[in-house]
């Protein structure tokens, strides 16, 4: 009869009759394993800048955290370990590790995430012409949670077909997780939700814009001007009278110029946790942007189901670099920027030039970084109701890797197997809000104004003007 008793029980009764603490009593029933074990981070791209602001991120968010870095270059991979290491100088020299794997042969990468892995985080740019084949190796091999940094929108389509069998391994996944896109989607859903809650009922979101700024190359390596130079030859992709258009010849227009701050007259409420709109105005003020295919400017109008217009675009600083490009693309036939060997040229080309420049804006640059991004994001509804958000850092790089980082361990923290884009999985507001809380409270962030309702939000100056240059050359065509 006394192997039948229930033992944990009895002694948890003994226990408390003895006056021991409940806890002390029941832990006694808790299996050996309840500790959680550090979760293991694969990142691919990570002898990259960006790769490397990823794991440092995440070593000072979570610094039990195992990190593997996957490249194709030794020397390089034991120069991101020392990096990752020398700016997380607790961390214990095992828990940041080099792999040297080539991610495009599949069966390397399935051997590297398969011996342990929680979050694959890719960041091994440009995605062009590329197939989310990182996607489908975490899938099969059960991982937790994916990341990734896309942007072309057939490599977001092939991956987001992919949700059913991401729902029955239990992975949650999640594309376009950088800062723009990304950051910059999450904040478009929640100036939206202000813009709803303002608005009379029955109005509808109107447009959805997006502008972008770095100072240079913002830090985030050679790779970037690359990628920005195939961009001019990609179709933009954007809303038209609520429509979803391809714009053949729009991609490195000049658009005129976007304010990165608000004005304060205009506000109709301040946020109570919004800061630094005066200092991005005077850091970041107002800058020249240009067209560029990101593909928010095509997925979240569809997410919001917006009625009118939506619009993409970055600038760079000095100013001169974005007439220089502008120039270029009035120059150069598009199908030339598709060649990956013409767009490689040219930003091998430019390094010199371009990293001298990089040089003096650090040197002239407040906080010694000279990486300075923004982003500005404003949404309108069919009620003529207008809501603005900008959002500023001391280093594009950083705030790449951070927002990467905070996504994966949200991931982690809160699973939603299956894939999804930022404003697909942050459209409850009390999930929007814990990340948002992250995503503006990491180091280095000067600025977030939050959501403001403001008597309007005009486009870039020169938008309209470019649109009909862009028709014009569609018809010439």
């Amino acid at each position: 009869m006394l192997g039948q008793l229930n033992l944990p029980l009895l002694l948890a009764v003994v226990a408390v009759l003895l006056g021991s603490p409940p806890s002390l009593a029941f832990s006694l029933n808790a299996p050996a394993s309840a500790a959680k074990s550090p979760d293991t981070f694969v990142i691919l791209g990570g002898t990259g800048r960006i790769g490397t602001a990823v794991a440092s991120h995440l070593l000072l968010r979570a610094p039990g955290s195992r990190i593997t870095l996957v490249g194709r270059n030794q020397d390089r991979g034991s120069a991101a370990v020392s990096e990752v290491l020398g700016e997380n100088p607790s961390v214990s020299n095992d828990n940041v590790t080099f792999q040297r794997c080539d991610w495009r042969n599949d069966a390397e990468l399935r051997l590297v995430i398969a011996e342990e892995c929680t979050c694959l985080i890719h960041t091994a740019g440009p995605f062009l012409e590329e197939k989310p084949t990182p996607l489908r190796a975490a899938i099969d091999a059960g991982c937790r949670a994916y990341i990734d940094v896309s942007d072309p929108l057939d490599y977001l389509d092939l991956s987001l077909a992919m949700n059913s069998d991401a729902e029955e391994s239990g992975t949650t996944a999640m594309l376009s997780s950088g800062a723009f896109p990304g950051f910059s989607n999450v904040l478009a859903v929640e100036a939206a939700s202000l813009c709803r809650e303002n608005s009379d009922e029955g109005a509808s979101i109107q447009d959805t814009r997006f502008n972008y700024f770095t100072a240079g190359l913002g830090g985030s390596g050679d790779v970037n001007l690359y990628i920005t130079n195939l961009g001019f030859g990609e179709p933009m992709a954007q809303y038209e009278n609520g429509k979803l258009r391809m714009f053949k010849a729009l991609s490195g227009l000049l658009l005129g110029k976007t304010s990165f701050f608000l004005s304060e007259k205009e506000w109709s409420n301040k946020p109570s946790d919004g800061f630094g709109n005066d200092e991005a105005k005077a850091r970041v003020g107002e800058q020249t942007v240009f067209a560029w295919p990101f593909p928010e400017a095509a997925t979240v109008p569809a997410e919001l189901g917006a009625r009118g217009e939506s619009s993409a675009a970055m600038g760079t600083a000095p100013d001169v670099w974005n007439d220089m490009l502008g120039l270029l693309v009035a120059l150069v036939p598009r199908q030339l920027w598709r060649s990956k060997r013409f767009s490689q040229f040219l930003a091998d080309f430019s390094q010199p030039l371009v990293k001298a420049t990089d040089y003096l804006l650090k040197l002239s640059s407040p906080d010694d970084v000279g990486e300075t991004h923004a982003m500005r994001v404003d949404v309108t509804s069919t009620d003529g109701g207008a809501v603005s958000v900008v959002q500023a850092h001391e280093s594009f790089r950083r705030c790449v890797g951070q927002s990467c980082a905070e996504f994966a361990l949200d991931l982690l923290e809160h699973p939603s197997p299956g894939v999804q884009l930022p404003e697909q999985r942050y459209r409850c507001d009390s999930s929007r809000g814990r990340i948002i809380k992250q995503l503006t409270s990491t180091p280095g962030t000067f600025a977030y104004t939050g959501p403001v309702a403001v008597s309007s939000a005009s486009p870039p100056s020169e938008l309209g003007k470019a649109l009909k240059k862009a028709n014009e050359a569609e018809v010439k065509q």
